[in-house]
């Protein structure tokens, strides 16, 4: 306080702060989001925060918790969308595809995706929190509304796509077409331990078809990659400024590769929960980390640099594949030395 005319004025110095999806506990992701939304409210309005400017392309060890809480969120919603139809239909009632059966699964799908992906680009982009959320923004341009339709539409036909491998599976398991595990507590320690290390297997998965889709710039083979991504993933990149609606906005081709990583486990003959919860992992994790915004949002660097610069950061620092395969770029300005042909 000072002293001004026998009055005392009192003189608010801004708080610096660093802020990341890091800066979470590492519990954080299991209470999405309603964690975030109490962190925001709470942290004061005047003050200045410097994001995460280092991108190291990997994950120190602390950084391995919150992906545990990742993949049990996952598997939350798994057993919830599992349960939520009283008797699962890959359990036996899919032996005979009906409308009915199939239809709840989409449904429930459409409605997992709009209410999450809808509800949090609104609390970033559009509520009243808006003003306070801006410093926390990576890139300080926001996407115009037609992005915001654009991504919407193509992230509800690729959960489509998620709720039709579901369907197909669910035929497969009821029929015995697709051996798995029937009582999950025949192994419940190795079943936990896949679950709760889904964020984390699935991350070679996506490092192979991302990088796929992207021009292979090799003249040993015939650049597929370059096809792919002309007339497949290129759409993904039309969202230049990404949000939570554009995790998943993908061309149906690339949706099917993406949600994919679900035939991992039910072909190894996993119980079904696995499986469930390798799609949902899938969504949250994609959608999470396009929103836009270091907190508190989960917004994450590394991808982001992929997205403004294309030809690097292909798969995430969970494992650090781009480090090995020489595809790493911490800024925009090194993608040009991963490419330099001397």
């Amino acid at each position: 306080f000072v002293k001004c005319q026998s009055r005392q004025i009192r003189i608010i110095k801004p708080i610096t702060t660093t802020m990341s999806a890091s800066s979470q506990p590492s519990y954080g992701p299991l209470f999405f989001p309603v964690t975030n939304i109490v962190s925001a409210y709470n942290r004061p309005w005047q003050e200045v925060v410097k994001l995460q400017k280092t991108i190291i392309g990997n994950l120190n060890f602390s950084g391995y918790f919150p992906l545990l809480a990742t993949s049990f969120r996952a598997a939350l919603f798994a057993y919830l969308a599992m349960y939520w139809l009283a008797e699962y239909p890959g359990f036996g009632a899919a032996q005979t595809f009906q409308f009915g059966w199939a239809m709840k699964i989409v449904a429930r799908n459409l409605l997992f995706t709009w209410t999450v992906c809808g509800f949090w680009d609104w609390f970033l982009y559009f509520s009243p929190m808006k003003e306070k959320m801006q410093k926390y923004k990576i890139s300080p341009k926001y996407p115009a509304r037609t992005q915001f339709v654009h991504d919407a539409k193509y992230t509800t036909l690729a959960s489509l796509v998620a709720a039709g491998i579901e369907v197909f599976l669910c035929c497969l398991w009821s029929r015995g077409s697709l051996a798995y595990q029937k009582d999950w507590w025949e192994t419940p320690i190795m079943n936990l331990f896949i679950i709760g290390t889904t964020s984390i297997w699935r991350s070679p998965h996506f490092y192979l078809i991302h990088r796929m889709m992207h021009p292979w710039r090799t003249s040993y083979l015939p650049d597929i990659g370059k096809f792919l991504y002309k007339h497949v993933h290129s759409l993904h990149h039309k969202s230049h400024n990404p949000t939570s609606w554009s995790g998943t906005s993908m061309h149906p081709v690339e949706s099917f590769l993406y949600y994919g990583a679900c035939f991992m486990p039910a072909l190894a003959g996993l119980h079904p929960l696995i499986t469930l919860t390798a799609i949902a992992d899938a969504g949250l994790s994609a959608w999470t980390s396009h929103d836009g915004f270091s907190w508190p949002g989960s917004g994450n660097p590394f991808h982001m640099v992929h997205h403004s610069s294309f030809d690097c950061n292909y798969g995430n620092e969970q494992i650090p594949l781009d480090k090995l395969f020489g595809t790493f770029a911490a800024k925009r300005e090194d993608v040009g030395v991963i490419w330099r042909t001397d």
